[in-house]
């Protein structure tokens, strides 16, 4: 015959998972919190690259204008 759960031994259950859920979250935010983070350099980066190859064909497009001028 199995044992019968009784409402002590589910209560002690359940804070054991609430703990092991707290420290996973904790753990997930953390890990968002970084994710999150990277995503901004590489937004930064991706600007910078944009506007580092505009600014080369202006650049471009003015020379060849004054040279045709």
């Amino acid at each position: 015959m199995s044992k019968r759960i009784t409402v002590n031994d589910l209560a002690k259950d359940l804070v054991a998972h609430k703990t092991a859920n707290a420290e996973r979250w904790k753990t997930v935010f953390n890990e968002l919190n970084d994710i999150k983070s990277e995503v901004s350099n590489i937004n930064s980066t991706i600007k910078t690259a944009t506007f580092g190859v505009f600014g080369f064909i202006g650049a471009l497009a003015i020379a060849l204008i004054t040279v045709m001028i």
